[in-house]
């Protein structure tokens, strides 16, 4: 069956090479091959029909994104799947599965992959096939973080990382580790992200089946780093990703093309934000090397050429970017800011409108900062332009009254966008409190008669001592108090900070000072939706937060909307 595998290809290949012109050629081989591989599949069984399914799924996946491709490809994964199952191949099964969401992750079908995934991660475990398991995991975690679920990403990860210290496995431990980390990164809660991290790569040192695992903890690292503007710790970071994938490689005993292009891209990345953009350059060239040019660097070179100040340069490679990436959002914030400096308004004007709507569309928060910054540059050049006019009436009067305009009819619908999703937020909170209040309602009436469905979390002792921090907490001035901190709270308390710890993190999924932050910044919205004659840096300074910028960014990151946004929606809903 081997040799007919092989005949057939040769054959097909034979077949491709007979001297038709060059394109013809790339399209008319894709299609040979598939037809030469169908026909193994028809002709053969067991490992060889396997091979040509995989071989078949391959070509398939280098067109992903065309349309009915998608359909094809997951048939493919189903016979192959089908077919591994026949043959009692676990592995290859489980492969199959992997493979089928990551066909639905390339086409942005995060709801079906996590519908999809449970039940792949079940057979897994089922076979102990850990590693596969941990990698299905982490594609189920990236589904809910695009998601922008955050919570249930959490959630998830910690699970796996219980359970894998339940086995004492390192590995899967570090692979949940550096799960937390990528949300934490998705929240910019840069400083926690980076603990993690360095949790993972302790966790995954020695494991060298992990070590791919490990390289991409690593390079997440120096991308934290980087995010920190800690450039001195990221670079001597990517040289330990240097021997790291060193490893990887006399491990496999094969380059390791991605390894590579992922740190050369982190060496750009920090050449690029420290001004050193010869040497960004120099990196990016390393990676059409690694390459061959099948990777276009559109979005990177766009950056160095901003950073040259070459702005029209920048803005024709960014558009090749957003061409080769329409959905990418990066390239496009980037080249607003390029045409903003060559002065372009109306194309700017233009492409700030679409960039708003994607983000409406897609619910995603997370570019808001960068658009509060483009807003910024606007008003800017707003002073720019009337400082031009004052200063020659006569040549700039019409010009600076039409900018004018442009950008207060520009400002006017970001506004009206900003408003529309405050109150949406605000409602959300609102509702989410009326169905707390009416769950606590029921579990009063309920108390004593029934039994609870599902266990509740934590055992009663930690339970017990929960509550009693609670009650500490709503007692007197402690929470308003800044200075109550986890020693004071386990002396009051009478335990030690090991026991609180473990307590609060069984039944609430919180550390101490997180779930203290909590009950903070629930009483803060309380007082901001009762409490209008106080300023917000008062109703701050009273839940606790001696910094009014903490209590701002805090606030923001809880309830997706800054303490002046909700009062002004909890004023507008009380007219």
């Amino acid at each position: 069956m081997k040799f007919t595998l092989r005949l057939t290809l040769i054959l097909g290949f034979l077949t491709l090479c007979a001297g038709f012109p060059a394109v013809v050629r790339a399209s008319d081989s894709s299609r040979s091959q598939k037809d030469s591989l169908r026909q193994v599949v028809s002709r053969t069984d067991g490992p060889d029909k396997i091979g040509a399914y995989k071989e078949l799924a391959r070509l398939y996946r280098m067109e992903s994104r065309k349309e009915g491709v998608l359909d094809t490809l997951l048939t493919i994964y189903d016979a192959l799947a089908a077919e591994a199952q026949q043959t009692g191949d676990v592995a290859e099964q489980s492969a199959a599965g992997y493979n089928r969401l990551i066909a639905l992750y390339d086409n942005w079908l995060f709801d079906e992959i996590i519908r999809q995934a449970l039940a792949i991660l079940a057979f897994q475990s089922e076979n102990g096939l850990w590693k596969n398991y941990y990698q299905t995991y982490t594609m189920l975690l990236d589904a809910y973080r695009r998601k922008r679920d955050f919570d249930r990403a959490l959630e998830e990860a910690n699970r796996v990382y219980d359970d894998a210290k339940g086995r004492g496995d390192r590995a899967g431990m570090g692979v949940a580790l550096h799960a937390v980390a990528r949300i934490y990164t998705d929240q910019r809660r840069f400083p926690e992200a980076e603990k993690s991290l360095r949790e993972s790569i302790e966790m995954m040192q020695d494991e060298t089946a992990y070590l791919n695992t490990l390289a991409s903890v690593y390079n997440h690292l120096v991308q934290n780093l980087i995010a920190q503007e800690r450039y001195d710790e990221a670079l001597a970071a990517a040289r330990e990703t240097e021997a790291v994938n060193r490893r990887f490689e006399a491990a496999t005993k094969s380059p390791q093309i991605s390894a590579w292009y992922n740190l050369y891209l982190t060496y750009a990345d920090i050449y690029r934000q420290t001004g050193a953009f010869d040497k960004a350059q120099i990196y990016v060239d390393k990676i059409d090397s690694i390459t061959k040019g099948s990777v276009r660097m559109y979005k990177e070179r766009g950056h160095i050429l901003y950073g040259k100040k070459r702005y029209r340069e920048a803005v024709e490679m960014l558009d090749s970017a957003i061409a080769a990436s329409p959905k990418t959002l990066e390239p496009k914030a980037l080249k607003l800011m390029a045409l903003t400096q060559l002065k372009d308004s109306e194309k700017a004007v233009e492409l700030f409108s679409e960039v708003v709507g994607e983000l409406q569309a897609r619910h995603n928060t997370e570019y808001n900062a960068k658009l509060d910054e483009i807003r910024t540059q606007y008003e800017v050049d707003k002073y720019i332009a009337e400082k031009e006019r004052n200063r020659n009436y006569f040549l700039f009067a019409l010009g600076g009254c039409l900018l004018l305009g442009v950008l207060l009819g520009v400002m006017s619908y970001y506004n009206r966008v900003v408003t529309r999703k405050n109150l949406g937020l605000y409602k959300r909170i609102k509702e989410q409190d009326r169905l707390e209040e009416e769950l606590v309602r029921l579990r009063a009436q309920t108390k004593g008669e029934t039994e609870p469905e599902t266990p509740l979390p934590g055992d009663r002792q930690q339970r017990e001592l929960v509550g009693r921090l609670r009650e500490y907490l709503l007692t007197g001035d402690n929470l308003s108090n800044a200075d109550v901190g986890r020693d004071e709270i386990t002396t009051a308390l009478g335990t030690n900070k090991n026991t609180l710890t473990d307590a609060v993190r069984a039944v609430t999924g919180q550390t101490p000072m997180e779930y203290l932050r909590g009950m903070r910044l629930d009483e803060a919205r309380r007082m901001l939706d009762s409490h209008p004659e106080l300023t917000i840096e008062a109703v701050a300074f009273s839940c606790g937060f001696s910094i009014p910028s903490t209590f701002y960014r805090l606030f923001r990151r809880q309830w997706g909307i800054s303490p002046a946004e909700y009062r002004k929606m909890a004023e507008s809903q009380r007219a």
